[in-house]
């Protein structure tokens, strides 16, 4: 006999594209589940999958339900706002509210095995250093970590794997030793936080002033500020305004190589406790990120993309650095943007959303221009240096070898000779993007990709960096059998080969995806940098944003023309943005910043437009552009990307869905178009442009095009908001 108020059915949602949700029965042994809790159901014949109950109900329309197996949480892990932000994003989104949960759940919490969560250890010193000096004067590396641990703990054992690979050993032999001690949480509440005595400037404290004033409600506030104007410690000292309060907050930078930077300034300067949330830890060290947020046991969560949905206890803020960067936007799966997520939770729960950047989106600018958003300006750096100065350079008049030009490489050598630091940019890895011969012009291309080789010489082989497939370098051209192939253009390896040549006794040091594979491999870079011997830098976007090395004094941009030439109406916009971006690494001390920019166009108007007006202006400048063009911001895309490895096939099933919107006079339909890369793994990909003056008319359509277009031979998505066109 079913108990009084007890529930026949549970709905619970679940990892499936085609309802939001699945009637179980509760069967009469369990007790109710928590709403927002997990449990354990049966999908298909054989299949087990962790569930989330969305709601209870007292009949269902299917005759014959399956039991619920297993209740797994007895207190629900997501509350009622964090099941109003899934419902809402998966509306937005176009997918299922059970695809939205389990893109944000931790990989931990969705394994039916429902082990506990795994502890760890935050390692710190426990004794002064002149102590351990003489303790440890015949254990180095023992001295070593501990040193490391005095600057910049506490920290994991994980994290001083760049220091020794047995550093969890270590750390225990400290711990024996009475010089280091173990907790379960990254526990800075013990010690007076560090006061740096900083002066805000005028800029600063009228922008803290504003955030401080809205910090009980819901706001979207734009901290415009140039780089090196002091972003940061506005940040810090608003968190420390919301920590009196009780009240957590969660900041999300775009890269993990930014994480550790901004988590150590922050660190220093709290009396709390903090975590890291990215995808380098492990699945449990995630969902125990998620479970001291949630029970209240963190302060300060630093996150990037995927932490927007860390549920909390008290969450008074989300502060977004480098709003702009497209990292925010999620490429696969379920395809989101934290960033309006962010605004999205704000206010759902009443409280403010902070956006930071040099270079703002022209969204978010544009909100902040339509007053939609606060805009909080900084405008002047806190050390009062100029801006860096600017140099085009012309790449057709000074030729360049492996990448640089004679002019270039004397003043790369002036600024070391002085003591100071050089960064040279060029978003391109490998040696040389093309093998092309001299006397057919064939040039090597992926057999399964419709894209170049790139040559690898470390490798001594050609790469496609779509696929990732491999290829020997051909000692005859296949396609005339001359020997006259070589590689054509310049890469990270090439620029940093022909550098070590030049400057034999400097430390080249290389940042891109081929020089740093591991997190031990960039930290060991990174303290190259930052013990402040003159270096050469040579990286790609990685380090175009966020780094504050203050011996940089001079910064040397490659190749960015590509950019002129491109379909993507964006272009401009992002070029402007990462040149802004990088060229303020130089001159953040007491050095005098200069950037030298290799172009073959310098009496483009693109760069007068940015370099004598300035990116607010340049930007406003584009928006009328946009304006007038009716391209976002000002109007809503969409992007139907569809693949399969019949491209006939392929452009007839994306023409049906083109007849079938044409008596929408709403939304405007481009294509099918091929995508930037053609066909990627031997998949012929094309796509669809949509474009509409209203958002509720191009996400109807989105709606009907899903219902009426179900082919599963065809695999295709829906990007919302897209931020590139392939």
């Amino acid at each position: 006999m079913q108990k009084p108020n007890r529930p026949d059915v549970v709905q619970v949602a679940l990892k499936i594209p085609f309802a939001q949700h699945l009637d179980y029965q509760l069967p009469e042994h369990l007790s109710t589940p928590p709403v927002g809790g997990r449990v354990l159901v049966n999908l298909g014949k054989n299949k087990t999958v962790v569930g989330i109950v969305l709601s209870f109900s007292d009949h269902s329309s299917f005759s014959k339900l399956k039991p619920i197996q297993a209740i797994l949480d007895e207190q629900a892990i997501l509350n009622e706002a964090d099941l109003t932000l899934f419902k809402q994003a998966s509306k937005y989104y176009q997918v299922t509210l059970g695809e939205m949960i389990f893109t944000a759940l931790p990989a931990w919490l969705k394994k039916t095995a429902n082990k506990p969560i795994p502890l760890q250890k935050w390692w710190r010193t426990k004794s002064t250093l002149e102590q351990a000096t003489e303790r440890l004067q015949a254990a180095p590396k023992q001295l070593e970590i501990y040193q490391y641990l005095l600057l910049h703990g506490p920290l994991t054992s994980q994290s001083l794997s760049h220091i020794s690979s047995s550093a969890s050993q270590i750390c225990k032999q400290l711990a024996e030793k009475n010089l280091a001690q173990a907790e379960e949480l990254c526990l800075l509440a013990n010690e007076a936080p560090y006061d740096p005595g900083f002066q805000l400037t005028a800029d600063q404290d009228a922008a803290l002033k504003q955030l401080k004033q809205a910090h009980d409600k819901f706001n979207v506030m734009l901290l415009d500020g140039i780089t090196g104007s002091g972003k940061t410690e506005v940040y810090i000292q608003f968190i420390q305004n919301l920590m009196l309060e009780n009240k957590q907050v969660l900041v999300l930078v775009p890269e993990i190589g930014l994480t550790p930077q901004l988590f150590q300034e922050i660190s220093q300067r709290i009396k709390g406790q903090m975590a890291v949330l990215h995808s380098g830890l492990s699945d449990g060290a995630r969902a125990r990120v998620w479970h001291h947020a949630k029970t209240g046991l963190i302060d300060v969560v630093v996150a990037t993309r995927s932490g927007i949905f860390t549920p909390f206890k008290n969450l008074g803020a989300i502060l977004i650095d480098e709003e702009h960067d497209l990292s925010y936007k999620q490429q696969d799966g379920t395809r989101y943007s934290a960033r309006d997520l962010a605004v999205l939770r704000g206010k759902i729960n009443d409280f403010p959303v902070i956006l930071g950047s040099a270079t703002p989106s022209f969204e978010s600018l544009n909100h902040a221009i339509g007053g939609k958003y606060k805009w909080l300006k900084l405008r002047s750096r806190t050390n009062n240096n100029p801006m860096p100065s600017i140099t085009l350079q012309n790449a057709l008049n000074n030729k360049p070898s492996k990448g640089l030009s004679l002019k270039t490489l004397h003043k790369i050598e002036s600024h070391l000779a002085n003591g100071n630091q050089v960064l040279v940019f060029l978003n391109r890895r490998g040696w040389s993007p093309k093998l092309i011969c001299n006397e057919c012009s064939w040039i090597g291309t992926c057999d399964d990709c419709d894209a170049y080789l790139t040559y690898h010489k470390h490798l001594n082989l050609l790469k496609c960096h779509h696929c990732d497939r491999r290829y020997t370098l051909p000692e005859f051209c296949p396609g005339c059998g001359s020997q006259h192939v070589e590689t054509l253009g310049v890469g990270t390896e090439k620029i940093a080969d022909g550098l070590s040549q030049h400057f034999s006794d400097t430390p080249i040091i290389r940042f891109d995806r081929d020089a740093v594979k591991t997190p031990k491999h960039w930290q060991n870079n990174l303290e190259a940098v930052r013990s402040g011997n003159p270096c050469v830098i040579v990286g790609t976007q990685m380090l175009s944003k966020g780094h504050d090395f203050p011996l940089l004094s001079l910064v040397v941009v490659v190749n960015v023309d590509n950019s002129f030439f491109s379909s993507d109406f964006r272009a401009t916009e992002y070029l402007a943005q990462l040149l802004t971006q990088v060229s303020g690494r130089a001159g953040r001390a007491d050095t005098k910043g200069e950037v030298i920019i290799q172009t073959q166009f310098p009496d483009h108007a693109f760069f007068h437009a940015l370099f004598d007006q300035g990116y607010e202006s340049f930007a406003k400048s584009q928006l009328t552009e946009r304006q007038e063009m009716q391209f976002p911001p000002y109007t809503y895309l969409a992007i139907i990307r569809a693949q399969h490895r019949d491209a006939s096939l392929l452009d007839h099933f994306l023409n049906d869905m083109v007849v079938f919107c044409e008596n929408n006079e709403q939304v405007s339909v481009l294509g099918p178009l091929p995508a930037l890369v053609a066909k990627k793994q031997k998949l012929h990909r094309m796509q669809l442009i949509l474009n509409a003056n209203q958002r509720k008319a191009l996400h109807l359509l989105i709606y009907q095009l899903k219902k009426q277009f179900n082919d599963k031979s065809i695999q295709w998505f829906v990007d919302i908001d897209p931020v590139s066109f392939d």
